[in-house]
């Protein structure tokens, strides 16, 4: 009798299906140190299904090598003694430091016939907010730059790729709430403006040699040159501005693919690694503003794909459009995405927009989001602090 109960146990368990693997949770984090949002939001349950996380920047390209693993180290083990995950921000393009080789740095037109290299950009106009002036945009083809790229990265990634492994271990993955590969990837360009409305930064003001378009270095590189792209322009019956921009989309796109593919190698698994771009792409074309469209950051949203990462885009409203960047992204036949920039805008603060909102994103397959403005005034655009955004924040995560 006792043996044929033990035969029926037996078959039982060998019959029941196998349990499937617990899913790793969706991410809220909000850019800035536990500390500064604890009180408004207390770590979550180590099994909770919506974890509240922190989010670092590095500056990839100007930090000393050292300092980028210290301060990589330094977020790990903030995560691991506050419970807070971790989402880890790399810039890839937009703060370069100066460089007196001007083969790792853009050019504004070909070269001309008889000589190897074009004009040379010598800086970088941003605006995020207000004026910023960085150092000259990188031409990520070359192959000196890459090699440095490669070795910053990898001090990143490699005391990631070690401390996950360590906390899968012992049963505390969820630490890790990514890696963010870029910091909406792009190629520079820099368009211009009415008479008393230049750009400035400080005493700095716009310069006429500094209206430019990037990207030259790079299509030398590939082997692009005027008379191909004259070619080309005329055989598909397209402008040759255009003909340039779907160029620079497959130099920018094998770019973030190859620095996604440098985390890989170092052993961070694909679903915590994610691209960065806005979200443009997703909007209809009629529905892009003007100074935008020509932008060399308004790329399509298959460039966000590639084979050692999930795609992330900036995902503020107006500025995107959430359904149809699931749609894009499924049509790469990547139904999980990062929205790894958010930011609250009027049209989004109040509490049931915001919350709608954040549901919008977690149920389009948006696993992890970075909240963007936490540290800004309340009455700022992006103002977080005080606004109907919080309530929406702490809403979402109990539905977890």
């Amino acid at each position: 009798m006792v043996a044929l109960l033990l035969l029926f146990l037996l078959a039982s368990v060998q019959a029941s299906p196998r349990s499937a693997p617990p899913r790793d949770p969706t991410y809220l984090t909000i850019l800035g140190q536990p500390e500064e949002f604890a009180k408004e939001f207390p770590a979550a349950p180590p099994a909770s299904g919506r974890q509240i996380g922190f989010g670092i920047v590095l500056y990839t390209l100007n930090t000393p090598i050292a300092e980028l693993r210290r301060q990589t180290e330094q977020a790990l083990d903030k995560a691991e003694q506050t419970g807070y995950p971790v989402l880890i921000h790399m810039d890839d393009w937009n703060y370069p430091s100066p460089s007196h080789d001007s083969s790792t740095a853009e050019w504004s037109a070909f070269p001309q016939p008889g000589e190897k290299r074009g004009p040379v950009v010598r800086r970088r106009w941003i605006n995020w907010g207000s004026w910023i002036v960085a150092g000259a945009p990188p031409n990520t083809e070359s192959p000196a730059f890459r090699a440095d790229m490669r070795l910053r990265v990898r001090s990143v990634a490699d005391p990631v790729a070690g401390r996950l492994k360590r906390w899968r271990a012992e049963g505390r993955a969820y630490l890790l709430a990514g890696l963010v590969v870029g910091w909406e990837s792009g190629y520079y360009t820099m368009d211009d403006f009415r008479p008393g409305e230049r750009p400035r930064a400080g005493a700095e003001v716009l310069g006429d040699d500094e209206i430019v378009r990037a990207g030259y270095a790079a299509l030398t590189a590939r082997r692009q040159s005027a008379a191909t792209v004259r070619k080309l322009a005329a055989r598909t019956g397209r402008p040759e501005p255009e003909v340039i921009h779907d160029l620079m989309v497959g130099v920018v796109h094998d770019y973030t693919a190859f620095l996604c593919g440098v985390c890989r190698t170092a052993g961070v698994p694909r679903e915590r690694i994610y691209t960065h771009y806005t979200g443009l792409g997703a909007l209809a074309p009629e529905s892009v503003p003007g100074p935008l469209r020509a932008d060399g950051r308004n790329m399509p949203l298959r460039a966000a794909v590639n084979g050692s990462s999930r795609p992330g885009i900036t995902a503020t409203l107006p500025w995107t459009d959430v359904p149809r960047a699931a749609a894009a992204f499924r049509t790469e036949r990547r139904r999980e995405w990062g929205a790894v920039e958010i930011e609250f805008t009027d049209v989004t603060r109040g509490e049931e927009p915001a919350l709608k909102f954040l549901e919008s994103l977690s149920g389009s397959g948006a696993r992890v989001m970075c909240v963007y403005g936490w540290w800004e005034a309340p009455e700022h655009t992006f103002g977080v602090r005080g606004s109907g955004a919080v309530p929406a924040m702490k809403r979402w995560l109990d539905g977890g």
